[in-house]
């Protein structure tokens, strides 16, 4: 008759092993991707205001690294002590640290003047022609007309001049009158025989919110939401993946006057 080892010292059953692995390699799958979680939006953003900082100083930093290279800023670096082997081909980064930081500092804040004065010439007449006539150039352009038309409807849609005719945001019901659509309200007006109040509605496209539909549809049957317009078109353009708190199905509900 065989005996059993008995006590601690008995192995553990492999069953029992794999179902302690399972666990613990989900728990490290779970702690691993909760850390990713929280450490992409961090990196995201650094990333881009890493990548909106050095457009801002690249876009004018040829100026002056034209202005190093050129016959002034040789006799001035000399002047500062800097050797003329480290003048030639070097440029901004033969400077000491504290200047190169101050001449990007200097870089963007001449960036942001010369889009002050690209948007100050596009504000007039003749800026507006010159646009009008690339937007006609680019338009004749296979492929990059697709991309160059769709980025710029997108950009002209958070101007302010293409957010005045949006009144408010509603859900308004279509295709069905179980679901519900965001909307835009563009105008108020009466129906011309039993005097009820009409809207006409907005309803964008996603992921390109500058397409869409037009209905008309009575106020009763809306329901009209504090969101602001902006926030809508966000919605919009993620496809419900960004979605506001204050969401109601009633169509009884009206906003809180502000």
């Amino acid at each position: 008759m065989s005996e059993h080892p008995q006590g601690d010292s008995a192995p553990m059953p492999r069953r029992q092993r794999s179902r302690v692995l399972a666990t613990l390699r989900a728990l490290i799958r779970a702690r691993i991707t909760a850390g990713l979680l929280t450490v992409l939006p961090v990196l995201i953003t650094v990333w881009i205001i890493t990548v909106v900082f050095g457009w801002l100083r690249d876009a004018s930093r040829w100026v002056l690294d034209s202005f190093v290279l050129s016959a002034a800023g040789r006799k001035l670096m000399l002047s500062w002590g800097i050797p003329p082997e480290d003048i030639t081909g070097a440029g901004l980064k033969a400077l000491p640290p504290w200047l190169q930081w101050f001449l990007t500092l200097f870089s963007i804040a001449l960036t942001i003047l010369l889009l002050y004065l690209i948007g100050l010439f596009a504000a007039n007449l003749i800026g507006r022609r010159i646009i009008e006539w690339f937007d006609q150039l680019i338009a004749r352009v296979p492929f990059i007309k697709s991309i160059y038309g769709a980025l710029k409807q997108i950009t002209s849609l958070f101007s302010g001049n293409s957010l005045q005719g949006f009144q408010r945001v509603a859900l308004v019901p279509f295709p069905n009158q179980i679901t519900r659509s965001i909307a835009f309200i563009t105008n108020s007006f009466k129906d011309s025989i039993t005097g009820e109040e009409l809207v006409t509605a907005f309803i964008a496209t996603t992921p390109n919110p500058t397409t869409g539909f037009v209905f008309i549809v009575r106020r009763s049957d809306i329901i009209e939401v504090n969101w602001p317009i902006e926030e809508a078109i966000k919605i919009c353009i993620s496809g419900g993946v960004l979605s506001p708190p204050d969401v109601t199905m009633v169509t009884s509900r009206r906003p809180n006057s502000e």
